[in-house]
């Protein structure tokens, strides 16, 4: 069972999408060549047909980039929920937001929280504005931590 500590959970970032950005950024400028050359040397076709092929490319990527975006940005809020969970059981815990782990790395109902040795389930509401914390006890005892 995996347990992540909250300097991983704030410094999360998705390395699928700085290689998408490169790529679409890559793609603009080829087709900024590729366009001015077009307009420099109009009877050769070669240029037009390949800034016609890499703004196709780009549209492709802008698209593909979109879809991740829209199915990213519920994540994104809940693992900064998740964040701000764990501060606030820091708070009430009086213990050091370092010392808490969670099993997820989104806010659901059911998430494992470790705080020092003792592991708790959280039980959430239905808008997610309050939480019950039960003890629990792990079958397991094996976990691997993330920090």
């Amino acid at each position: 069972m995996n347990f992540y500590g909250i300097n991983y959970l704030e410094s999360q970032s998705n390395l699928n999408d700085y290689i998408k950005y490169f790529f679409i950024f890559g793609a603009l400028i080829v087709m900024i060549i590729a366009f001015s050359l077009y307009m420099r040397h109009r009877i050769q076709t070669k240029y037009r047909d390949l800034s016609i092929i890499t703004f196709l490319l780009l549209l492709f990527l802008l698209g593909v980039q979109y879809s991740d975006y829209t199915q990213n940005q519920s994540k994104n809020s809940q693992s900064s929920q998740l964040v701000n969970f764990v501060k606030q059981i820091s708070k009430e815990k009086g213990v050091n937001k370092t010392e808490i782990l969670v099993s997820s790395t989104q806010l659901v109902d059911g998430t494992l929280v470790k705080i020092k040795d003792k592991y708790y389930k959280t039980i959430l509401s239905m808008d997610q504005n309050s939480y019950v914390l039960e003890e629990a006890h792990l079958m397991n005892p094996n976990i691997t931590i993330t920090q």
